[in-house]
């Protein structure tokens, strides 16, 4: 035999197909079977009530045998499942203390409750009034209100024919999960409403905002600014709160849809089916969830864009202003040039002034010496232009120094 490595996940996907095994049924038997929605400490709590090793908590299913009634408990993404079957009316007060005790676990609620009544052979179960029916696959007749009872119990009234418990078992397990998913899937319509509501008083004041951009001078855009930030940052706070919700809802639709076309429902006498009934109602809350979701993501990319534009707008605004700031800081700098010029000129002249003086002593005394004849005045006049342009030199390049420098 060949020694095979196998992928981690192998296990897993091969055990999920066998993941929800159905509980044999027989005519005259009760189902219960209880949607609970638990903390991890609930969960602890139903395992150590229910008798099952709490070693075995990441299993997804079990199956015990209290002898009256047997029991399967089975872990789901967001909630977990308890499947009673008894032979009996299911009143036993073995099994009526057991239903009280896991209603009493703190952290555990009910999210639905179904019940199950398998007409005993020989009988056919009578609709009760306001009923809705239909014959399912394999010639099952169901009947139910679609209302709770006084327990809280959503009742299906079923009349199976003669065959394996095995098959029944099936067929009634697909009418439990069809009810279940059913109720998982609308539970996203009361916070889509309230999600509505919410997003309408948003979208008003989306438009106010957005209409307050054509009008609102430069001053105001910060605020409007500020505005579209926190809009926006509630906005995808909401959808983040909201959106496992809808997404989970979207996939217990596409789960009850594929339940209700394996029961294979036909008409039964002049009632109407459960499936139409279903239908008609499940379909237009999962199109209010639908559209709730979809003016999420709406408002979102409306209000980025929005952003988006109102940021493009204040740095178009930035940028005119400091175009200006650039002008005015050119315009000061010409006039320093201006100004430095001036004063080098002014300096240039100073400095020769006292430069010809100091030279004028020197030519008074040398003059007759190297240059006899020649007046002294002619001498420092024509020493002037020299000392002049001696000393414009000299600061040009002190200053061409000092401009390098910086």
């Amino acid at each position: 035999m060949a020694n095979w490595s196998f992928h981690t996940d192998r296990e897993s996907v091969i055990a999920e197909p066998h993941a929800r095994p159905p509980m044999p049924a027989s005519p005259g038997d009760t189902l219960l079977h209880l949607g609970l929605g638990c903390t991890s400490e609930a969960r602890l709590a139903l395992f150590g009530l229910l008798g099952i090793d709490p070693e075995l908590k990441n299993d997804r299913h079990w199956k015990k045998d209290y002898g009256r009634f047997g029991l399967k408990l089975e872990q789901h993404t967001e909630f977990m499942s308890i499947t009673l079957l008894a032979a009996n009316d299911g009143k036993s007060a073995e099994l009526t203390d057991l239903l009280n005790r896991i209603a009493a676990v703190e952290g555990a609620e009910a999210i639905t409750l179904t019940r199950v009544e398998m007409a005993p052979e020989g009988t056919k179960p009578m609709p009760p009034a306001r009923a809705f029916g239909g014959t399912m696959r394999g010639g099952m007749a169901v009947l139910s209100t679609l209302t709770p009872d006084p327990a809280g119990f959503i009742v299906y009234h079923v009349h199976a024919r003669p065959g394996s418990p095995d098959e029944t078992g099936r067929r009634v397990q697909r009418l439990i999960e069809m009810e279940t998913y059913r109720t998982l899937c609308l539970l996203g319509l009361p916070l889509a409403r309230r999600t509505g509501e919410s997003l309408a008083g948003d979208e008003r004041r989306l438009i106010e905002v957005v209409g307050a951009m054509g009008s609102e001078s430069i001053e105001g855009d910060g605020t409007l600014f500020e505005h579209l930030s926190q809009l926006l940052q509630k906005s995808n706070a909401m959808r983040a709160s909201t959106r496992f919700r809808f997404s989970a809802s979207l996939a217990y639709y596409n789960l009850v849809q594929q339940r209700l076309t394996s029961l294979e429902e036909e008409k039964l006498d002049d009632l109407q089916t459960i499936s139409g009934f279903v239908r008609s109602r499940l379909e237009p809350s999962m199109a209010t969830i639908d559209s709730t979701a979809a003016r999420q993501r709406t408002l979102i990319d409306d209000l980025s864009q929005a952003l988006s534009l109102l940021r493009t707008r204040i740095d178009l605004a930035l940028n005119r202003d400091n175009q200006t700031v650039l002008k005015s800081l050119d315009a000061r700098n010409r006039k320093q040039v201006l100004i430095a010029q001036t004063v080098e000129g002014l300096s240039a002249v100073a400095i020769s002034y006292y430069a010809v003086g100091l030279l004028s002593y020197v030519l008074k005394a040398a003059a007759p010496h190297i240059w006899p004849g020649m007046p002294q005045t002619t001498l420092i006049a024509i020493s002037v232009p020299i000392v002049v342009a001696a000393v414009w030199i000299t600061l040009h390049r002190l200053r061409g120094r000092w401009e390098k420098g910086a």
